[in-house]
């Protein structure tokens, strides 16, 4: 038995990737900071939950103490991530800490903790955004998601000699509860951004993770993997 950590777990692509895994025979400690999105595995041997917000100074601790009674931790899964801010012009510096303390820190702080705990062909997953790399109308949102990018390569040169690999994910434009609330123009015309003229599923994004957290994926580390099926070229 392994456990495996994932963050977001309440959101789409969160619940998709814990079923997962799960099913998988992982045991999972799912993370979100809403009681009510993570209650769907309040019936799942297979899933422990932690609600806190990834910005709470008590994170490391409480994360320290959940592990602690669970099988060896080999996986970790830093999906979680909010858009915060606005244009460059109107950017306040609150908005700009926001972002970066859910979406660097939080990964930055459960890296160095799971690095010490797991042993050699552990595998950590960070879910990335194309807007790292082509920027975005919130320069607080893309910033901070070129930084996990450099993150994860530098995590990825560092646990290297560990044996611990560490990658990136790009997912395209998902199906979640998000896009669920636009209106179908828009999700088709995002849709026809792709080379494969639809959105990608949530069990598609789980299935990319759980390769990459599984001995198949044994050589792959520091790499940047474009599940955007060609929309990061016209984002």
């Amino acid at each position: 038995m392994k456990s495996v950590i994932v963050t977001g777990a309440g959101g789409g692509m969160g619940q998709a990737t814990v079923s997962l895994l799960a099913e998988q025979g992982w045991h999972v400690l799912a993370i979100d900071r809403n009681a009510d999105r993570v209650s769907c595995f309040a019936n799942n041997a297979q899933v422990s939950t932690l609600v806190v917000d990834l910005s709470d100074q008590a994170l490391v601790s409480l994360v320290t103490t959940a592990i602690a009674t669970l099988p060896p931790l080999q996986g970790l899964v830093n999906m979680a991530g909010v858009s915060v801010g606005a244009p460059i012009c109107d950017l306040t510096q609150a908005a700009w800490q926001a972002a970066f303390a859910t979406n660097v820190d939080a990964p930055m702080l459960l890296t160095q903790l799971a690095a010490n705990v797991m042993p050699q062909g552990s595998s950590i997953v960070n879910i990335g955004s194309p807007v790292g790399i082509v920027g975005a109308n919130k320069p607080s949102y893309a910033a901070s998601k070129a930084a996990l990018h450099g993150l994860t390569m530098s995590c990825a040169r560092n646990l290297g000699p560990l044996g611990i690999r560490v990658n990136l994910l790009l997912p395209g434009p998902t199906i979640t509860c998000m896009t669920n609330d636009w209106p179908q123009s828009r999700r088709d015309s995002i849709a026809q951004g792709t080379f494969l003229k639809r959105l990608c599923t949530p069990e598609e994004v789980a299935n990319t993770i759980s390769f990459l957290l599984s001995p198949q994926a044994s050589y792959f580390t520091g790499s940047v993997l474009d599940m955007t099926a060609g929309s990061l070229w016209g984002h």
